[in-house]
């Protein structure tokens, strides 16, 4: 290191020390967002959320949700600023505990274009705590493991959604 400052004309090795200290100070761009207010400091609002813990970090639709349906269920989709996708489907929108299987319901995480789905045999949990079919309104929480069939990697997700989704004509 003497040898290098030898070397470096004196202001050159000031800017890389600075170049140092701020790097070592910056914030996540996340955050930043967040602080300079770009980005809300919570996970989307009421009618319009999509929040979870995946394997225990936390994953927030905060680039776009959408959610659509009809008299008896909906598709809800949220993208992070990422591009990771969370899906989850209610095939009905009984108020209550249902079952997330391969076959009823659903729950679909999409991370750097590698799926996670549900297994056979795995079931997760859906729970509609509230719905209205004439303000179209879902909230509901979900719990399963999902797997990555190509690879077996398994991830645990847990959320929920509050969401306002259109009906289809």
């Amino acid at each position: 290191m003497a040898r290098i400052m030898r070397t470096l004309p004196l202001h050159l090795y000031a800017a890389f020390v600075l170049m140092i200290g701020f790097a070592s100070c910056a914030k996540d761009t996340q955050e930043v967002a967040q602080d300079t207010g770009i980005l809300p400091a919570t996970c989307g609002s009421n009618g319009a959320r999509v929040q979870a813990s995946i394997d225990g970090s936390p994953y927030c639709s905060n680039a776009q949700v959408i959610a659509t349906g009809d008299e008896g269920t909906v598709i809800v989709t949220g993208v992070d600023l990422l591009g990771s996708t969370l899906i989850v489907q209610a095939d009905s929108l009984a108020i209550g505990a249902q079952p997330i299987t391969d076959a009823n319901n659903g729950l679909l995480y999409m991370q750097s274009g590698t799926p996670y789905v549900m297994m056979a045999g795995d079931p997760g949990t859906l729970t509609i705590t509230a719905v209205d079919t004439i303000a179209h309104v879902l909230q509901a929480s979900f719990s399963a493991n999902l797997h990555n069939e190509m690879s077996g990697a398994t991830r645990n997700v847990q959320g929920n959604v509050d969401v306002v989704y259109t009906v289809g004509q």
